[in-house]
Parts: C-alpha cells; structure tokens; sequence
C-alpha cells in the first residue's frame, strides 16, 4: 500500500506513512464504534466509510459489511483489511478512470487481473 519502491521492504519513510495511515483508521474506528462495543455494525461502517470520502451505493456497503464482518460486527483487524482493499481498488480504478467521471470500461480480463492483483 505504501511501498513506492517495490523493494519488498519498508523503509523508514514508508513505514512513517504507512503509521499516520493505520492511525488515521483506528481514529476513524474510535469515532464510529458508538456504543464503545470494540466493533462496528454497518450503520456505522456506512458513516465512516462515507467521512473517508467512498461513495457506496448502500447495496455495495452490505457486500463489504458482509465479507467483513462475523455476526454482524466488524472488528478493528478486519476494519483495517477492509480500507485497505477499498483503499486499493479505489487507486487502481483511478488509474483507469481518465475522465475522473467515475466510469471505466475494460474486458473482463484486465478486471480479474485487476482485482486479483489486489
């Protein structure tokens, strides 16, 4: 996520920015858990999501909701593995979307690739 070099290791700059990230979530995580459960629902994964500027249909915040959570609940570990794939996929269809409108359009081929690179 943040290794600019590809070195397969994190140097001290990397790892600085890749703290201020997981800081930034676990202050996202704090600030939503509103009843201090140590977990959040999807009404509250739906509000931190959205302050983190993803603009999910609620139908696509189910589907993250569902693949993050166990009972219902999603943890502070699976909240972190959950913005970083969103936080991938996101990048990596900007770096297809030219037009910034939010469309992209692409063979089926180049989406699994996409997404299994992921």
């Amino acid at each position: 996520m943040v290794q600019r070099d590809m070195s397969g290791t994190l140097g001290f700059n990397e790892f600085k920015e890749l703290w201020a990230v997981l800081n930034g979530w676990r202050q996202h995580f704090i600030n939503f858990d509103s009843d201090r459960s140590g977990t959040v629902d999807p009404q509250e994964l739906q509000k931190a999501l959205t302050t983190m500027g993803f603009r999910l249909s609620p139908q696509a915040v189910t589907a993250v909701a569902k693949r993050y959570s166990t009972h219902g609940k999603i943890t502070f570990d699976d909240y972190i593995a959950c913005c970083v794939k969103l936080r991938a996929l996101t990048d990596s269809f900007r770096r297809r979307d030219t037009s910034q409108q939010g469309v992209v359009n692409f063979p089926v081929d180049a989406f699994i690739q996409c997404v299994m690179s992921i």
